[in-house]
Order: structure tokens, then C-alpha cells, then sequence
């Protein structure tokens, strides 16, 4: 679906009179839920390193970071506000980035890999031709997401309650398509002989 079917199907649902605009706002935060919470796509930045540089810019907000690799080591989180309890290896986040121990001592090309949880565009007015990254089977969930937000914008309680399970449902059937358990059964190697 295009941002403006999306558009009129939600006008077509629950005729509200609210502006193109307070409606896209309301996809953007569904849509930013989901990448958050339920459609985790995983994506890589990658740096050089610099002698003597430690701090590097996050390209993307810092709750989207999942891992930090350095010359193929993987490094742990380190919260400097609590008790060091990390090997000799680590990465830390600041206020406008992150930063590894130990400093590089030697420039080093492609050698910080950031794993991330990648982002949706935002949708936006000008370009309502435009369609969500998020899977196009569910586009619906937009669709129910914001007619919910809409609806407790009138405090109209039945029908929030109505797109509320609607939207859920639809999230536990995604959930369900997405599982990566296999349907079949799986030996396991409980001995460690395999």
C-alpha cells in the first residue's frame, strides 16, 4: 500500500477530520514501534579506525545498537556507572556517541562494525506515493496502529478497543509468519558429542 491508501483506508474506517499531517505523524510512531520492537532488521555501519581515537558518531539513535565488533572481536557493553565487570575489551556510549577501550594505537581500515537495528523512513506529505519498508503483508498494522491513536484522540473507547485487537492480532499472526522455529522436531545435542 502507498502512504495515501494507507491514508484512506484509515479515512474510509473512522471518518475523523484530523489532517494529512497528524495522521502521517501517527503512522511514523507506529511504524518507528515496530522496526523497535517486532520487524528487527539488522544492518552494519563500518569505520576506519584512527590512532588515538577513541569516540565515534552512532549514524542512528543508540537504542538501536545491538553489537560492536573491532578487528573481528566482538567487544562488551560497558555502563561506567556501574561496577567494571568486562574484560580487557569494551565499548561505552555517550552522550553524542560511542567509544572503545582500548584506544586504537594504529590506523585500521573497516575495522569498527556497528550492528544496528535499522530504521524506517519517515513517511511524509510531500511524498504520498511513497510506501513503508515495513512488510507489505502488514501494512495493516499502520492502518490499525493509528486508527487506535486517532480514536483515543476523540476518547471514543469502543473503537479503540476495537483497532487496539485488531492490531494485536495482527502483530501475534506477523510474530507467528516470522517465527524461525522449525515445525518439524529437532534433535538436540544435549551430550555435546556433535
Amino acid at each position: 500500500m502507498t502512504l495515501q491508501e494507507i491514508l484512506n483506508e484509515i479515512a474510509e474506517k473512522y471518518p475523523h477530520g484530523l489532517s494529512n499531517d497528524s495522521v502521517i505523524r501517527k503512522i511514523n510512531q507506529i511504524q518507528n514501534e515496530l522496526f523497535r520492537t517486532t520487524f528487527q532488521v539488522r544492518t552494519a555501519a563500518i569505520y576506519h579506525l584512527r590512532k588515538g581515537i577513541f569516540a565515534y558518531t552512532l549514524p542512528f539513535p543508540r537504542s538501536s545498537l545491538c553489537d560492536v565488533v573491532v578487528n573481528g572481536v566482538e567487544y562488551s557493553y560497558q555502563d561506567s556507572k556501574k561496577n567494571s565487570n568486562t574484560g580487557s575489551f569494551y565499548y561505552f556510549i555517550g552522550d553524542k556517541g560511542l567509544g572503545i577501550y582500548p584506544t586504537p594505537d594504529k590506523d585500521s581500515e573497516n575495522s569498527l562494525t556497528l550492528f544496528y537495528y535499522k530504521r524506517p523512513v519517515q513517511l511524509n506529505e510531500s511524498n504520498l506515493n511513497a510506501v513503508p519498508e515495513f512488510d507489505q503483508d502488514f501494512h495493516m498494522l499502520l492502518v490499525y496502529g493509528a486508527l487506535a491513536q486517532i480514536c483515543e484522540s476523540f476518547q471514543d473507547t469502543a473503537m479503540i478497543n476495537n483497532y487496539t485487537a485488531k492490531y494485536n492480532g495482527m502483530i501475534e499472526e506477523f510474530q507467528r509468519v516470522n517465527d524461525e522455529t522449525p515445525d518439524y522436531p529437532v534433535i538436540e545435542d544435549v551430550m555435546g558429542v556433535w
